[in-house]
């Protein structure tokens, strides 16, 4: 119980950092380019990473016959992911893009049962649609929901990010059975931002660096070491613990706080639906808690899509 119990802390520390990167990234798209942005942010953070992976492990290197699969999880985990999510947060809300991000993992725990990754009970799937509904009501309740659908590029982009981000889960798969998920990560971010500068050039070069602005830079920073370095070393910890279902149904607490933070940075309204929202959320994690701990059947944890 006390090992729960500390999951439980770790992935709400997670996810209350991952829901403030919604508002903290789409404010520093304001000032630096699109694409830019995440080159510097998984670029410098897979490299802190490479670095930790050395002192932890004792080496840094992956079999030659691995770096296709590893190409793989770059390529949907961060490339693409970066790609839809950027310009998702710069064609509509971070309301819009959290709401949408909390079908994650519903296409998490589909493509999970698809391939035999473990087995989710009924009361599993009870907990995560009262979840989504919550989601729903905080976000729709606002002022900024009846908005949602109005901007059908980004709101597209944002389900791009769901979809390209939960398939990365796939060929980490085999990768679990010969690494552990730190150094599978760093690969990730290193090799999905090498395929993403040849894209992000036009925007590096283009990009005002003396312009940016102190909270521009600021921002960068916090996506660089908060919510790409310490919360996947948090989140990676503690689905080791209690699984990956049960640390999908906290990505719905994620979607709260992001709406919760989006009012309180960038202006948006609070209204009684959205409170009543929360609790359901909130009533959600608790329902499913005590059902969601089973253990995946691969012997390493996984991860739940990233969309943030």
């Amino acid at each position: 119980m006390t090992r729960a119990a500390s999951a439980d802390l770790l992935l709400l520390t997670a996810v209350t950092l991952w829901g403030l990167n919604y508002s903290i990234v789409k404010f520093g798209l304001s000032e630096i380019a699109p694409l830019a942005f995440p080159v510097f942010r998984f670029g410098v953070g897979g490299i802190v990473l490479l670095v930790i992976l050395r002192l932890r492990e004792g080496s840094i290197g992956v079999r030659r016959e691995d770096l296709p699969l590893l190409a793989l999880v770059g390529l949907f985990g961060i490339t693409l992911s970066q790609i839809s999510f950027v310009f998702a947060l710069t064609n509509t809300s971070a309301s819009d893009t959290a709401l949408l991000g909390a079908s994650a993992p519903i296409m998490t725990a589909l493509l999970a049962a698809a391939v035999g990754l473990e087995r989710s009970g009924r009361r599993h799937w009870v907990a995560v649609s009262i979840g989504l509904v919550g989601v729903v009501l905080i976000v729709v309740g606002g002022a900024s929901g009846a908005k949602l659908g109005s901007n059908l590029l980004g709101d597209g982009l944002a389900l791009t990010n769901v979809f390209v981000s939960s398939v990365s889960v796939l060929p980490i798969l085999p990768l679990l059975r010969r690494y552990s998920a730190h150094r599978i990560l760093t690969y990730e971010m290193l090799i999905g931002t090498a395929i993403l500068v040849p894209f992000a050039v036009p925007g590096l070069l283009a990009q005002d660096y003396a312009r940016v602005t102190l909270a521009g830079w600021g921002s960068l920073g916090y996506a660089v070491v908060f919510s790409g370095i310490v919360t996947n070393l948090l989140y990676f910890t503690a689905v080791g613990r209690v699984g990956p279902s049960r640390a999908a149904v906290y990505q719905y607490l994620q979607s709260f706080l992001a709406v919760l933070f989006a009012v309180i940075l960038l202006g948006e309204n609070v209204t009684p639906i959205q409170v009543l929202g929360g609790a359901v959320v909130v009533g959600s994690i608790i329902f499913g808690r005590s059902t969601l701990g089973r253990r995946p059947r691969s012997p390493r944890p996984v991860r739940t899509a990233r969309v943030a």
